[in-house]
């Protein structure tokens, strides 16, 4: 067995295990989970499926959590390093303390391995994160699925205290399904029986998946409407909304969107508060302060430069209405996606917007597009396009563009956005 050294020798055996390939993930970590002890069962959890506004979702209600209790927040892909995976009250995991799980785990999956049983890159996460959350004695952890829901690694909790749903739209469409129902059946998954589900406002036909799910699991379910959110002020700073009793809530997190996964957030929280604690200030307060990196996130301020992580139809509309609330002489993109995304639609809707496109790549296994490939996508729907291979120079070069009045939007990938932040904490 090699010797592991320095966090890149961690790092670099942790990707090397690949992803799943559309298998179900739940099987080989539960083996992994039986031989240290099971600790996804001993734990209070909150779990979120969905395909936009888990990561939002979960920071609102861990914000307000950790104000009361020892409140774990595990979400992906994570913005900075990976230690931003695993958060208790809002502290990362230190690295050495990843180093050590990893040492604790890693004869477990040789073992596993050799057996024909193969752990990924993202059940080793999972695994981690479960047993960090064990250890530490959270009171409450909140837990976001990776993809999907139903075979999900995360989707070995047999009773959480809640399922969460958040949007449902069309992604991952080579794992999910063809359909919207096949996608929201995935992510209905997490129902689990007798515990309560709430779910963010629906179309009809998707949210019949849930209710389904719900009562054949004896679960209560919530839901909201729309028409609940009276919308006081939208601004690039930002956001005050009245949502049932909960008058004049500020929330951080800009773009009205936010303003819906907010009150779904609301909502877990409103049940939940005696259990927890929760006054009413602590949940606007913990509303007010909650960040989420990557969205809608304001990087500089002159020229201004918004990180975005939409990636599929629905955060592309998202972000195009989200963008009324600013104003600006010219809107440039810097852009990059993955060719198993609805690239066509995205790729249309931020030309409409653009003044100018900047085109550049992302390294992920074997899912991307060449700089070429991508730029000719790019040119069948904009004029004004300048393609620059190395993504840190194009982060530069959209910079270097950009007047005192302009507008500079990165967007198309999560994994670009982590990968910019990490460069531009190099550069402080």
């Amino acid at each position: 067995m090699k010797e592991l050294i320095t966090m890149d020798d961690y790092l670099d055996w942790m990707y090397q295990r690949g992803t799943a390939k559309g298998r179900d993930r739940t099987v080989n970590i539960r083996m992994l989970l039986k031989q240290i002890g099971n600790p996804q069962d001993k734990l209070k959890i909150i779990h979120i499926a969905g395909t936009n506004g888990k990561g939002s979702t979960a920071n609102f209600l861990a914000s307000t959590l950790s104000k009361t209790t020892k409140c774990g927040l595990f979400v992906s892909p994570y913005m900075d390093t990976v230690t931003d995976s695993f958060k208790i009250n809002g502290v990362k995991m230190t690295e050495e303390v990843f180093k050590k799980y990893i040492d604790e785990i890693r004869p477990l999956v040789d073992k596993l391995d050799a057996e024909d049983h193969h752990i990924t890159y993202f059940e080793v996460l999972t695994t981690i994160m479960f047993k960090y959350f064990y250890d530490q004695k959270v009171d409450i952890a909140v837990v976001e699925v990776g993809l999907g829901g139903k075979f999900d690694a995360t989707n070995v909790i047999e009773s959480p205290l809640a399922s969460v749903i958040v949007t449902i739209s069309m992604d991952h469409i080579n794992v999910l399904g063809d359909t919207i129902e096949e996608i929201a059946e995935h992510k209905a998954g997490i129902i689990k029986q007798g515990r309560p589900v709430f779910v963010y406002p629906q179309a009809e036909n998707v949210f019949e998946v849930f209710e389904n799910k719900a009562r054949e699991s004896d679960s209560e379910l919530f839901t909201f409407t729309k028409d609940e959110v009276e919308i006081l002020e939208l601004s690039d700073r930002v956001n005050r909304f009245n949502f049932r009793e909960y008058k004049n809530v500020k929330s951080g997190l800009i773009g009205e969107h936010q303003l819906y996964n907010a009150s779904l957030a609301i909502m877990v929280l409103d049940y939940f508060k005696d259990e927890f604690n929760l006054t009413k200030e602590d949940i606007y307060d913990g509303i007010n302060k909650s960040t989420n990196l990557g969205r809608l996130q304001l990087v500089n301020e002159k020229p201004r430069i918004l990180f975005d992580g939409s990636h599929n139809a629905e955060s592309i509309d998202i972000l195009k209405k989200s963008l009324k609330a600013f104003k600006y002489d010219r809107l440039i993109f810097g852009f990059s996606m993955l060719k198993d995304k609805d690239f066509s639609y995205v790729i249309s809707q931020i030309s409409e917007m653009a003044d100018e496109i900047i085109v550049t790549t992302i390294n992920y296994n074997g899912r991307s597009f060449t700089l070429d490939e991508l730029t000719k996508k790019v040119e069948e729907y904009c004029d004004n396009v300048t393609a620059i291979e190395d993504r840190y120079e194009a982060y530069e070069h959209t910079k270097s563009i950009a007047g005192e009045n302009d507008l500079v939007v990165w967007c198309g990938s999560l994994y670009m956005i982590r990968d910019l932040l990490g460069y531009l904490n190099t550069q402080k």
